[in-house]
């Protein structure tokens, strides 16, 4: 009898469980309480918010237990103008999208095209000759990956920290890139600067920058402003 009263209570358990389990799935995923009514998008300038609802494949209506983050955030890497994406659920209907966004810094020719890199040379496309953007001059290109890096160049460089340097300014029309240690930046005023392995970079291209505005300001429409080491820039006529 004893037996009999625990199996019969097990199987009312069980039975019980089974209505709950049934009960809680319908709910989780059959009724609206749990359908995305809020998708939020953090720092996108370049991408539209309807880029990047498209690029993470998620939409009003779907059910919020079905969204991966990782998976979301694996779809907007894809596109080259994204660096950094981070996806969080706020239940029981609100996604949000925080992504960082590539800039475009300058550009480099290949073969009848132009190639459109960040500051960390990754390139985020081909296209024509953009007079807004600085040339680099002096790689060589034979063969590109939009979303990856163009060469090693950027990081044996100090390439890379003179692109971001400059990211943002509008003076220079070429950037010339002679070796590993040396790098001239043509301005559009006629003033060139030319940093022969700087000691350090930062220091040299502001220090660089106010002579220049100064030159500037006197008239001045020719010559280079040159920085050797750890001197301070000099400026031949």
């Amino acid at each position: 009898m004893v037996k009999r009263a625990f199996k019969k209570r097990f199987l009312i358990f069980m039975f019980v469980m089974l209505v709950f389990i049934v009960l809680l799935y319908l709910f989780m995923f059959q009724s609206n309480y749990f359908e995305i009514k809020t998708i939020k998008v953090v720092g996108n300038q370049i991408l539209s918010y309807n880029d990047i609802k498209e690029l993470a494949m998620i939409d009003y209506g779907m059910n919020i237990f079905k969204v991966t983050p990782k998976k979301i955030e694996s779809n907007l890497l894809a596109n080259p103008y994204i660096k950094e994406s981070k996806v969080k659920i706020q239940y029981p209907d609100t996604v949000e999208i925080f992504i960082k966004e590539r800039q475009i810094v300058a550009q480099v020719k290949y073969q009848k095209d132009y190639l459109m890199i960040d500051k960390e040379g990754v390139v985020i496309k081909k296209d024509d000759y953009n007079p807004e953007l600085p040339v680099i001059e002096g790689i060589k290109v034979e063969k590109y990956q939009i979303g990856k890096k163009l060469n090693d160049i950027f990081e044996k460089s100090y390439l890379g920290t003179l692109l971001e340097l400059i990211e943002g300014t509008d003076f220079c029309s070429v950037i010339k890139y002679m070796n590993e240690r040396q790098i001239i930046l043509v301005t559009k005023n006629g003033i060139d600067i030319s940093f022969d392995n700087p000691l350090d970079i930062n220091y040299s291209f502001k220090f660089a920058e106010l002579i220049l505005k100064d030159l500037v300001e006197k008239g001045y429409h020719k010559g280079t402003i040159q920085i050797i080491g750890d001197s301070n820039p000099v400026f031949m006529p």
